[in-house]
């Protein structure tokens, strides 16, 4: 082993010797100085920015009624309005008036933060009747002696907030404040110290690592070491070399070992500086950090055995250097491809949603796509085509009868709650063949919708939960035999004849309010605000409310003329009360699975928690769904992994008898009991959710630019090395998750990132071991 080890060390040597080497020494030396001084400094969440509102429109329709609804001078959102400057306040009552006014959300913030910088305006009485958070109360409870001044703007950023509900984005309480040298950056992140911690692992650091190791670092290590080889085969040295009893192979591969030294030397300054200035300066101790260290080296090891076998080749350090440039295009122009058909080809066809209606599958698309399975020809057969740069949202699909499936379509909903134009409700009938029909009008905002067969069609948005008859929302099917209010002529001549047309009635619609259709059914008390779910008993009498930290559990009245639902029970959970939740509902039972916490199991009447059980490794739940045994509940995590959860002896356990990987969504028929897996983009699977085996599977046929991905781009991305993927690895190493999920606090309709790990790693080691390989048998074989 010593003749290898010291052509290594020879490499090492020679890497040392490089002048470009102590060129990148002092870039490194100089970027981490500029980087030490970077700080942070927690502070209580009080001023308002323009990213604190979910919409703009509506905060400016309720602060327009406040002034203007003589009902609300008394009320919270009165008063509140009534301490806004006078210039605003001019703004908005022309707004009350019907009248199309134009006022920047910077504004409406600068607004709030000067009433914040006054009490007069609070009233205890007025607040009581506000859903004040558990930090408010505690607050409310202390004298104006006991709270320092930052904690008197913290509570009246909290009474704003309880008298403007639904319009707030989900604030941490304690903000993080960037600092450089002892001065504070401009203005506070919007998240806390632990999202500061999330984002920076997840994405901040691996980032930094990808520009810094991936690109700069490599270019410069071809520079340096691509005159390695055509050096060893000048006749001087390598008779030399060869005149020992050494193999060549192990002598070609020594070399190329000691090539990496300068990445090597490089990449352990860089990272290990990252580490201690994070760590120091940023309380981020991270030391899955490290692994950066052998994978930017096995990065550089994929470009350097290009470089490697055409150094051998042509003996020429320009030449290797160019063709290694080549293959570095190359590569990066075959990722871009295959990223853009992930994007735009793979990923919006992925099943967000699906029902089973009678014998036919409906299923709505991450690219707002609602389609048909069509059995005769084995395809998705799409029901609209929209165009998916405008970044259409389209609801879950409610199934009303085996005849009639309910959804909408938000235009611009992915970006925006509130969209673009009007919202009305679609419905999708036997009769006209499933095609989409446009019906009465939702609630402007609304993010779910749920059915409760025979009574009503309930209606989530951002003001609250809100109801349309169930005789209502048949007038407007196609088949008459099913409407008690006539065709669909009449039932849209009633719903606009219907309509007010008054400014306190336009008002109260702007801010997300009941329409002609639709009534509130919440009560007093209750308010939706972000992160919010909701999940509906299996008869559909009683439902579970989450809300900001909260659970309500509310149930239908008894009173066939009262709309008002009522609220049994309630429970406020520990911790920040910005995190999302997903819950679901299994008989008795429900589950509770918080951000970054372990899974709660609770008493669906009483909210009292039955036991607990941690995550595991896979990351955060994205979605679940109660099993009709009430002892069972199906898990879906971000990165696609699923299993069950079984509460049968009276503790949480989780069972993976039915695992399933890549999964999309998750549905249950409740006539048929069947569970619906939606898997591999467009996969689904029925299962019977009693004995868990598989009924009967669709496997679609590919069409289109699907067939493309499948038999073109894909073999071409495993032939080729992907480079650009090292750095998901890189992710997922450092943030120490496999896949994250972004928009999920609002509802069901989170994108998940999830990052591959393996994929990349494996074809980059087998093209290096191929490369080494056809090196050393050119070696071994040729005369030098």
């Amino acid at each position: 082993m010593r003749p290898y080890l010291a052509v290594i060390l020879d490499s090492f040597h020679a890497a040392l010797s490089s002048r470009v080497l102590w060129i990148a020494f002092i870039a490194i030396w100089i970027l981490l100085g500029a980087l030490a001084p970077i700080g942070y400094r927690e502070d209580l969440t009080t001023e308002f920015r323009r990213w604190d509102f979910d919409n703009g429109t509506q905060l400016k329709a309720m602060l327009a009624q406040g002034l203007a609804d003589p009902q609300q001078e008394s009320t919270a959102l009165g008063r509140v309005s009534a301490a806004l400057p006078e210039d605003l306040q001019r703004q908005l009552k022309r707004v009350a008036k019907g009248e199309e006014v134009r006022i920047r959300t910077n504004a409406l913030a600068d607004g709030l933060n000067e009433v914040m910088d006054r009490q007069d305006w609070h009233d205890d009485d007025a607040w009581k009747a506000t859903a004040r958070l558990r930090e408010l109360r505690d607050l409310d409870a202390k004298s104006d002696d006991e709270l320092s001044e930052v904690m008197k703007k913290r509570r009246s950023r909290l009474r704003i907030e309880a008298a403007l509900p639904g319009v707030f984005q989900a604030r941490a309480s304690r903000s993080i404040l960037l600092t450089y040298a002892g001065f504070d950056f401009p203005a506070p992140l919007p998240f806390g110290k632990e999202q500061f911690d999330m984002v920076t692992n997840q994405f901040v650091l691996p980032l930094l690592m990808n520009w810094l190791l991936g690109f700069a670092l490599i270019f410069l290590g071809i520079l340096v070491t691509a005159s390695i080889v055509p050096d060893m085969l000048q006749p001087g040295s390598l008779h030399l070399l060869l005149s020992k009893p050494v193999s060549r192979s192990l002598l070609l591969l020594s070399k190329f070992l000691g090539g990496c030294a300068f990445v090597f030397l490089c990449v352990c300054q860089l990272v290990v500086g990252l580490w201690l200035i994070a760590g120091l300066r940023l309380d981020i101790w991270n030391v899955r950090l490290l692994w950066c260290i052998p994978v930017a080296v096995f990065l550089f090891s994929v470009f350097y055995s290009v470089s490697f076998f055409a150094g051998l080749r042509w003996r020429t350090p320009i030449l290797a250097i160019g063709i290694t440039c080549m293959f570095g295009a190359f590569v990066l122009v075959v990722g871009a491809i295959g990223g853009y058909f992930d994007a735009f080809v793979s990923q919006p066809a992925a099943i967000r949603s699906m029902v089973l209606a009678g014998d036919e599958v409906l299923s709505t698309t991450r690219g707002g796509v609602v389609q048909r399975f069509d059995k005769t020809e084995n395809v998705w057969s799409p029901l609209s085509e929209p165009d998916q740069r405008q970044g259409d949202l389209v609801l879950p699909l409610t199934k009303l009868s085996d005849d009639t499936v309910a959804t909408a379509r938000i235009k611009g909903g992915r970006f925006n709650p509130y969209g673009s134009g009007s919202l009305d409700l679609q419905l999708l009938e036997r009769g006209t063949d499933w095609e989409p029909e446009p019906a009465m009008r939702l609630p402007i905002a609304t993010r779910r919708i749920f059915a409760v067969p025979g009574e009503s069609l309930i209606a989530m948005n951002t003001g609250g939960l809100m109801a349309a008859d169930w005789d209502s929302v048949l007038a407007w099917s196609s088949d008459e035999t099913k409407s008690t209010s006539g065709t669909k002529a009449k039932a849209k001549n009633d719903s606009e004849s219907a309509a007010p047309g008054n400014w306190l009635t336009e008002l109260i619609r702007k801010r997300g309010g009941a329409t002609s259709d639709f009534q509130s059914i919440l009560p007093a008390g209750v308010t939706i605000v972000q992160p919010v779910r909701v999940a509906v008993s299996d008869d559909a009498q009683w439902m579970i409310l989450y809300s900001l930290g909260r659970i309500t559990r509310l149930e239908k009245s008894r009173d066939a003329d009262q709309p008002i639902w009522l609220a049994t029970a309630k429970r406020e959970l520990d911790g920040e009360a910005s995190k999302g939740a997903v819950i679901a509902i299994s008989g008795s039972k429900l589950l509770v699975a918080r951000e970054e916490e372990s899974i709660k199991i609770l008493d669906a009447e009483s909210l009292r928690e039955l036991s607990g059980i941690e995550l595991s490794s896979d990351g955060s739940v994205h979605s679940a769904i109660g099993l009709a045994d009430g002892e069972r509940f199906m898990i879906v995590y971000s990165s696609g992994s699923s299993c069950l959860v079984s509460t049968a002896a009276g503790t949480a356990a989780l069972d993976y008898s039915l695992q399933y990987d890549d999964v999309e969504s998750v549905s249950l028929d409740r006539e048929t009991d069947e569970l619906m897996i939606a898997h591999d983009t467009d996969r689904i699977d029925f299962v019977d959710s009693q004995s868990f085996q598989v009924q009967r599977k669709i496997r679609p046929s590919l069409s289109g630019w699907r067939f493309v991905d499948r038999w073109v781009i894909t073999p071409l991305r495993t032939l080729t090395p992907q480079t650009g993927e090292l750095g998901q690895t890189v992710a997922a190493l450092v943030g120490g998750k496999s896949s994250v999920t972004i928009g999920q606090n609002s509802a069901d309709d989170g994108d998940r990132i999830r990052f591959k790990i393996l994929r990349p790693v494996l074809s980059c080691a087998g093209f290096v071991i191929v490369m080494l390989s056809i090196s050393c048998l050119y070696f071994a074989r040729r005369d030098f």
